[in-house]
């Protein structure tokens, strides 16, 4: 557009005054005025529909569609600009209708503001333990190695779940999730860590969304490496259940990260392979942005943990011995617990499901009298095949008839020791 100063009239002013010349070069400028208006107005408008960038300005149609203000007629305090940690204001330029078009179960887009991490994210409603849909498949439903993003079934809720777990591969390129490892291996990297300490993950219905890193972690998913950390939780029964979880990634964590979580936060998890060991994983854990929160003392005081909780393989080949690992409560009364700040008044139970993956577990039946009849290892997940209905004798008044096992043996997820019930019969006479 700079070469319209070309069309300024020439002043000589050498010649004498021309009035009528005059006149019709005012007519000439606001004609040309008008005209490069409605042209701006049409290229962005272009812009918008091609290219889905954001001119910041709806048209008539979109403004009475959506029936939102225009940004003229917004308040300041409710108008919501992100600011990255460096100071930059975020901008998300995203066309959301246009993506909806392709694939509706396209639901969010996640940016890690300078990595390679900065994709569509989807979820497939017909997931299963054995079977995520995206896991080799792109936005568009053709099939790519790298797969994309996409959410775990057990986040139920959606981008609404309390903790919203994101899967993603390693690529050896980079892409995808590949820059994660990049925050460290057997020790976490400040330095790229306070470079890069927010995700942005951005819905149709909830806009742009900011959440800061809490926790870097490593986890196993092979049985002899040691006892498992189930961070696949997507949705909770309770505060202190979703506390204790709080508590699990934080003691894991390859920084100590001083952001303050209670039971009102949501989470938002990132997994991915990782090398350490044989089929590890690593795993980032983020809190969303709470209103009118900066992220920058959080990021200042971040600094390496002394000693992060690492599964027990790690310890074969490293100095010292695995922390203890307790529970949100306990440390909480002992006042070892500096990040939280919620009510404090937790209700429900804190237990966790203690493994997945490739877990096994040892499940036994009793007979009457308590003693072990049967005794299988079962794979997580799987059922449990019980033992021929057990016997109870007579007694004086009742004969008894085998009911049912005590406990659920299907889909285990945890050791179990199993004793039967029994329907006394009153006897004939008695």
């Amino acid at each position: 557009m700079e070469e319209m100063k070309d069309n300024v009239p020439f002043d000589d002013s050498n010649k004498k005054p021309d009035n009528n010349k005059k006149t019709v070069n005012a007519v000439i400028i606001a004609i040309l005025t008008v005209a490069l208006a409605v042209v701006a107005v049409v290229a962005a408008v272009f812009l918008v529909q091609r290219c889905g960038i954001d001119t910041s300005v709806a048209t008539p149609d979109q403004a009475t569609k959506d029936e939102k203000p225009t940004p003229s007629t917004v308040e300041p305090e409710d108008v919501t600009n992100p600011t990255m940690p460096n100071g930059e204001v975020y901008e998300f330029t995203k066309d959301w209708d246009e993506f909806l078009a392709i694939n509706d179960e396209i639901k969010a887009w996640i940016d890690i503001p300078g990595t390679r991490v900065n994709y569509p994210v989807l979820k497939h409603e017909g997931d299963t333990v054995g079977s995520q849909y995206y896991l080799h498949r792109s936005y568009d439903h053709s099939y790519v190695f790298d797969g994309s993003i996409f959410i775990d079934y057990r986040s139920k809720q959606g981008v609404d779940s309390k903790n919203i777990i994101t899967h993603g591969h390693k690529m050896n390129s980079g892409t995808m999730y590949g820059d994660l490892i990049k925050y460290g291996a057997y020790e976490g990297d400040l330095e790229y860590f306070k470079e890069h300490p927010t995700i942005f993950f951005n819905t149709p219905e909830g806009g742009v969304e900011q959440w800061m890193i809490v926790s870097v972690y490593k986890t196993n998913t092979i049985e002899n490496h040691g006892e498992f950390f189930n961070y696949l939780v997507g949705e909770f029964s309770s505060d202190a259940q979703f506390m204790n979880y709080v508590y699990n990634i934080k003691v894991r964590s390859l920084f100590d990260i001083n952001v303050p979580i209670n039971e009102n936060d949501r989470l938002l998890t990132l997994s991915t392979c990782s090398h350490e060991y044989t089929d590890f994983r690593t795993v980032i854990v983020a809190r969303k942005i709470r209103p009118n929160e900066s992220v920058i003392p959080y990021v200042k005081s971040a600094k390496l943990a002394e000693n992060p909780v690492w599964p027990d393989i790690y310890y074969t080949d490293h100095y010292g011995s695995r922390p203890e690992v307790t529970t949100f409560k306990t440390e909480y009364e002992k006042g070892n617990i500096d990040w939280y700040d919620g009510s404090g008044n937790l209700k429900g139970s804190e237990w966790l499901i203690s493994a997945a993956g490739k877990k096994s577990y040892t499940v036994s039946f009793l007979d009457y009298k308590g003693d072990i009849i049967s005794t299988q290892t079962v794979p997580y997940g799987h059922d449990a095949v019980p033992p021929e209905d057990p016997t109870k004798p007579d007694d004086d008044y009742y004969r008894y008839e085998f009911k049912e096992w005590q406990l659920d043996y299907h889909n285990v997820d945890s050791n179990m020791v199993i004793a039967p019930s029994f329907t006394p019969i009153l006897k004939s006479g008695g």
